[in-house]
């Protein structure tokens, strides 16, 4: 196992040593183990979202009407293959 010497402030020294004696962890395990949680916690990445992608796209087709979902006419018959 490789080693790191890092430099706590008291405070956070002193927390380090209470919570790992709560635990019944040496003070190194203890540190040891957040690291790991911390590190495996899956976080949103900043990929750009599907709309960010296609924002070029959005409005560019022409000829087709308006707003399907607000006219009655266009919905007549949607969903009847459920049943």
């Amino acid at each position: 196992m490789n080693s790191t010497s890092i430099e706590l402030p008291p405070a956070l020294s002193r927390r380090v040593r209470s919570e790992a004696k709560r635990q019944k962890l040496s003070p190194e395990l203890f540190v040891v183990k957040t690291l790991e949680a911390e590190l495996n916690v899956k976080r949103p990445t900043d990929k750009p979202s599907l709309f960010d992608q296609a924002r070029d796209l959005c409005g560019s087709i022409t000829g087709g009407p308006p707003d399907l979902a607000r006219n009655p006419r266009h919905m007549k018959g949607y969903g009847g293959w459920k049943r």
